[in-house]
């Protein structure tokens, strides 16, 4: 219960301080630092399932934090959020042209590849320290867009669908593969260092878990490919006439 408390808070304070300091470096750090720990002594203390509930928690409240402060303080978050610019500027051209990588499985393929074997070494040799604060980068930086997109579409007609719709649900689902991942793979390296306890949790039923995440990861990928393509139709009318003329122009 402290923990499930404590996450929140923790993670919130984060994410303001690293506003504060407009740090790009620091910011990912900063925020990774609580689901780390949460992580960690929930793997310690609990099973396997409720450290992956409360990574879930940590995830939702980053997302939550960056999106309340990319509305409040807009141009301290482009400046503060790694990538956080050029991944909205190709995400909004995608929603007014509906052309880019979400649309085209030969794009977004690759990427999803490199993202998920990174994301997956990562987790093995550093015990998921370092997955953590990648899945801190790209959570910041997806949830500046999501935060751009309702400022975009506020007063439009679409208003409350960029609300609800922002995040599109593929990659919510690849959010919760990635973090089925990063604590399954994190136990092999904090056993052999004695962080966790012996037998707990159990080494031989991580195999289920892993098929999970494989089983998320790719419907990530169909869903991305049946929905991504009319997608944009349910968002476009947050842009004005003369942002649609403009922004084709970004490059991705």
């Amino acid at each position: 219960m402290t923990a499930f408390l404590l996450v929140p808070l923790l993670t919130v304070a984060a994410a303001v301080l690293g506003f504060a300091l407009d740090s790009p470096w620091l910011l990912p750090l900063l925020t990774a630092a609580p689901g780390y720990a949460a992580l960690v002594m929930t793997l310690r203390r609990a099973t396997r399932g409720r450290a992956v509930l409360m990574m879930l928690w940590w995830a939702g409240w980053l997302a939550l934090s960056m999106i309340l402060l990319t509305l409040s303080r807009p141009d301290r978050a482009e400046s503060v959020i790694f990538h956080g610019a050029a991944y909205r500027d190709e995400m909004f051209r995608w929603l007014t042209t509906g052309e880019g990588r979400e649309s085209s499985p030969a794009l977004f393929l690759p990427q999803h590849i490199v993202h998920a074997s990174v994301f997956s070494a990562l987790a093995l040799l550093t015990g998921s320290a370092l997955a953590v604060l990648m899945g801190a980068v790209l959570m910041n930086y997806m949830s500046f867009y999501v935060g751009a997109l309702i400022a975009e579409c506020a007063g439009s007609p679409a208003q409350a669908a960029a609300t609800f719709l922002a995040w599109n649900p593929w990659s919510m689902v690849r959010v919760a593969s990635f973090i089925v991942l990063g604590v399954v793979l994190a136990e092999p390296l904090l056993a052999r260092l004695g962080i966790l306890r012996k037998g707990s949790p159990p080494p031989g039923s991580r195999t289920g878990w892993i098929l999970a995440a494989a089983g998320g990861l790719l419907l990530d990928i169909v869903l991305k490919t049946l929905l991504a393509p009319s997608w944009p139709s349910l968002l476009r009318e947050c842009f004005s006439p003369a942002s649609a003329s403009i922004v084709p122009l970004i490059g991705i």
